[in-house]
């Protein structure tokens, strides 16, 4: 059941981003041309940014051949995706940074054509600062668009990365530098410790789990207590504080895909997530066939309707706890 929140400021907020994104694809269009993708606002940041997100990371890692890799980060440029999403610790050995060098190749060209996001994982300013630089060595890069604290775990690590020796105080650094220009944070889990994260920085963009099966928090079993899931908790902050929004995890890892009892199919999730008030939906791709797939979802995009949402949030029932057990395990900030 939606709240009073989700029912007055979400159909509110997805209204404007489909009338927005609905004008984009009329422009110049033709009969026999495709609509062209949409693009939404990121926050109060003033960028514009393509409805679905380029993820580059454990999928994207597992293509072998360095020319696959390239065609595919092309065709999704050409398709009209210009958000691009890499980590440091996106690879798939040790100090390679993988994803990043592959980016650092793909957008060294057309810097202006690509919105480039990274991220670290140190919680020490000085830490922080090395990965950066590291990162724009990889990426090829002169700035970057935006760099993220990456996959805030719980409000320990919170109060970790905070005070003057801090990841926060780093991240303040490189956009006072204008090393960066805007900077954000990441989260799976703790969809309260992200709120808190929002109410005490002035974080531009904010990178959230969101998806059909996450109803509650997975860590909740493990403290006996209710922790709200990101759209009850983190979203209303990042919206009322005007902030850029992405989701991740819209397909649940491919655990929420399929037949059978639990699963759904990808055009569905996709469509549930872009239902949200976010800019944009962040999509691991490894295949030229799935990048296509999901740009056709989004350019034929068609809001869900709140009986919509809930009648998907029923069939993926199943599925919650194999979903929360790998939340659970799951370490985003470990390489690949």
């Amino acid at each position: 059941m939606e709240s009073r929140w989700s029912r007055r400021d979400f159909l509110k907020s997805t209204a404007a981003f489909v009338i927005f994104g609905a004008a984009q694809g009329a422009l110049g269009s033709g009969q026999s041309q495709p609509p062209s993708l949409p693009v939404r606002p990121l926050g109060k940041t003033g960028e514009l940014v393509s409805i679905i997100g380029f993820g580059a990371g454990s999928r994207f890692c597992s293509i072998q051949d360095e020319n696959e890799a390239q065609a595919l980060l092309e065709r999704a440029l050409e398709l009209g995706i210009n958000y691009f999403d890499t980590s440091a610790s996106y690879t798939r050995r040790g100090g390679e940074r993988l994803s990043e060098k592959r980016l650092g190749q793909f957008s060294r060209h057309r810097r202006k054509q690509v919105f480039l996001a990274t991220k670290f994982d140190p919680r020490d300013r000085d830490g922080a600062l090395r990965s950066v630089e590291k990162s724009l060595n990889f990426l090829q890069a002169g700035y970057l668009d935006l760099v993220q604290i990456h996959a805030l775990r719980d409000h320990d690590d919170l109060i970790q990365m905070g005070g003057p020796h801090g990841a926060v105080a780093a991240v303040r650094e490189l956009k006072d530098q204008k090393v960066v220009r805007f900077i954000g944070i990441t989260g799976h889990n703790d969809g309260s410790a992200m709120a808190e994260a929002l109410r005490r920085y002035e974080f531009d963009v904010v990178l959230m789990s969101l998806n059909a099966a996450q109803a509650a928090n997975p860590v909740a079993a493990r403290r006996m207590e209710p922790i709200p899931a990101f759209e009850e908790s983190a979203l209303p902050v990042a919206l009322q504080k005007r902030m850029g929004i992405a989701s991740m995890k819209v397909m649940g890892q491919g655990l929420l895909v399929g037949d059978g009892a639990g699963r759904a199919r990808s055009s569905e999730l996709l469509r549930f997530n872009l239902s949200q008030p976010v800019a944009s939906v962040v999509i691991g791709m490894e295949q030229k066939a799935r990048l296509e797939e999901n740009v056709y979802v989004a350019r034929t995009f068609v809001p869900m309707s709140g009986n919509e949402k809930e009648k998907l949030r029923e069939e993926v029932t199943p599925s919650r706890t194999t979903w929360y057990r790998f939340l659970r395990s799951h370490d985003d900030s470990l390489p690949v």
